[in-house]
């Protein structure tokens, strides 16, 4: 049943990313952003169970603090909502935003199946996101930057999940913090909405995906051939709940027995949701290697060129 599941999976990426081939983003007018805070270090892909959670990149750390009553948002949903939220934004140049007059004129716009699934996820995941503190924190040497941002100034959520259907009398609004808009006005990363859209089954591959996208600009923009990333860095920005443990009794080859196991499960996830990834931005297949320690990347073609935002 799980092969089954497995080939139906794949059988609908690779007719996707064909679609996605055949006709740019922009002309589909599915020409997305994300804020490069989002790209740089992701959101938990799985609930962590907890009100904070941590990632880094080795130069920017994003940490997030949920409410404990709350909880924090993870999985697909908060991303795919914050690529609608970034899109919307730059496109409107407006802080408030408008979702509808129910969740399932606004799960339209996200391009979900109105089904139970998503219905009880949505309500959930957004009230988390826009509960949230994220922290961004660079360091480099000894000069330390530190910024926080809250997402939501104001929302107003009019859905009833067991009704998705039923209209309101008031549009739910969301209204951007002053930062987060700013944040991500001033420089998003351009991104292809339905290569997010066909990707949501796996949240590693839609951080995959955005990153890659970015990575390909700022090798553009630094004028460097290609880079080299080690596995260790790749699993603390993309992986850090893979296999690891916090027990204090192990000794130090324990440890070490264990910390080598989580990498090389980390390392198959990951190039198993790469090569997804890679059949919306066939241009990146033959500029990415193995490298013994990590993923060599070299500069290639951008996926979206980034003056088709002010075009």
């Amino acid at each position: 049943m799980k092969a089954s599941t497995n080939n139906r999976r794949i059988t609908k990426i690779i007719n996707e990313s064909l679609a996605v081939e055949y006709e740019d983003a922009k002309s589909a007018g599915m020409l997305g952003y994300m804020a490069r805070a989002l790209v740089q270090a992701t959101l938990p892909h799985s609930d962590p169970k907890t009100s904070y959670f941590e990632r880094t990149n080795g130069l920017v750390t994003l940490s997030i603090v949920g409410s404990p009553k709350i909880g924090l948002p993870y999985g697909s949903v908060p991303r795919v909502l914050m690529a609608w939220i970034c899109t919307e934004a730059v496109r409107t140049k407006q802080s408030e935003l408008i979702l509808g007059r129910s969740q399932a004129e606004f799960m339209a716009k996200l391009q979900m199946p109105n089904d139970g699934r998503y219905i009880a996820s949505l309500k959930n995941q957004a009230h988390r996101l826009f509960s949230s503190l994220i922290s961004l924190t660079g360091q480099q040497g000894d000069d330390l930057g530190l910024e926080n941002v809250v997402i939501a100034k104001r929302a107003f959520l009019f859905w009833n999940p067991r009704k998705p259907e039923e209209r309101n009398l008031w549009e739910s609004t969301l209204t951007l913090s002053k930062d987060f808009y700013d944040e991500v006005t001033r420089s998003p990363v351009p991104i292809d909405l339905r290569a997010m859209y066909a990707l949501r089954q796996s949240p590693l591959a839609m951080d995959i995906y955005t990153w890659l996208t970015y990575r390909m600009f700022l090798l553009r923009v630094r004028g460097r051939p290609h880079v080299i990333i080690p596995w260790r860095a790749l699993k603390a920005q993309f992986g850090s709940a893979y296999g690891d443990t916090e027990r204090i009794d192990l000794s130090e080859q324990e440890l070490k027995k264990i910390t080598d196991h989580a990498l090389r499960n980390f390392r198959l996830k990951f190039l198993k949701r790469l090569n997804e990834v890679l059949l919306y931005y066939p241009e990146a297949k033959d500029a990415i290697s193995l490298d013994p320690g990590g993923l060599r990347i070299q500069a290639t073609r951008l996926h979206i060129q980034r003056d088709a935002k002010s075009s």
